[in-house]
């Protein structure tokens, strides 16, 4: 089942410099035509450059931006509706919470905006799958940069949502803070929790990734399956003569037998980094 489908999406920004304004610029392009759906209980990536529209097309699923044009579908009701906010869990790419204030305190503000009736337990289960437990008497002031995006992991799981919204999630964390989100988000998919995920980090996307789309100026440029991308890997079995034999993985032992000369046999492993890099730069527009 789709939890989210969008077709024909459409943003454009006013241009609201005067200056700007007067040498006819008078908007810019958010996204144009963006298509795609999200299955239940998959994580869905949208992988781009800076400026690509990755946020902003998040940004019209949550509603927090309008759109010219195309449909919005969420959970089968349309747009998202208010009764339904309390299903979704949201980290934007950056967090902004009082200083002064301790942890605890301000998990127990995100429960209440949450209606969640025994909030204690709550909160320290969340807290605890991010590792700050312990910090919850502390005051936000004492923690570092990853320390506060995980505390925005934690406000984001409270209410353990069955469709989590995460925009940059890996900012600020260090490899091993990072391992233990991608072991979280392992986990919040084996309890039906839909994922869409927003990350420069692509080794991280192919390591827990379902599917996704590349967004290149606004545009979806390539939609992928790495369930599938990885069916394609093999080997390259390089001969004496120079000649190069493409083999699949299940063909491997047969085609070595019939061989002869060889020479090098190289693995040949799918790269999401490699796979992005030809679809932006190589002309697929």
């Amino acid at each position: 089942m789709s939890v989210i489908k969008i077709e024909g999406l459409n943003k454009t920004y006013k241009e609201r410099d005067i200056f700007k304004k007067l040498k006819g610029k008078k908007e810019k392009i958010g996204v144009e035509n963006v298509s795609f759906s999200v299955e239940e209980g998959e994580i869905f990536s949208i992988i781009g450059l800076n400026g690509a529209g990755k946020t902003t097309i998040m940004k019209c699923l949550l509603g927090l931006l309008d759109y010219d044009s195309g449909n919005i579908n969420i959970f089968g009701k349309g747009k998202l509706e208010k009764e339904s906010k309390n299903l979704i869990g949201y980290l934007p790419e950056i967090s902004y919470y009082p200083k002064s204030i301790k942890l605890k305190i301000l998990m127990e503000y995100y429960s209440e905006l949450y209606g969640i009736k025994d909030n204690n337990q709550k909160i320290d289960e969340s807290l605890e799958k991010v590792g700050l437990l312990n910090r919850s008497n502390s005051r936000l002031e004492e923690f570092s940069k990853g320390m506060l995006q995980k505390v925005g992991i934690a406000q984001a799981i409270l209410n353990s949502p069955k469709l989590l919204f995460l925009d940059e999630p890996m900012s600020g964390l260090d490899p091993l803070a990072r391992r233990e989100v991608i072991e979280l988000l392992k986990e919040l998919k084996t309890l039906g929790t839909t994922i869409f995920l927003n990350t420069h980090i692509l080794g991280d996307i192919e390591d827990i990734g379902d599917r996704g789309i590349v967004v290149h100026k606004g545009k979806v440029l390539d939609s992928f399956n790495l369930h599938e991308k990885r069916k394609e890997e093999g080997y390259n079995i390089i001969l004496k003569d120079g000649k190069i034999h493409n083999v699949g993985i299940d063909n491997l032992d047969m085609k070595l037998k019939e061989l002869k000369e060889i020479t090098e046999i190289k693995k040949n492993h799918f790269s999401l980094e490699e796979y992005f890099k030809n679809t932006v730069l190589g002309g697929k527009e």
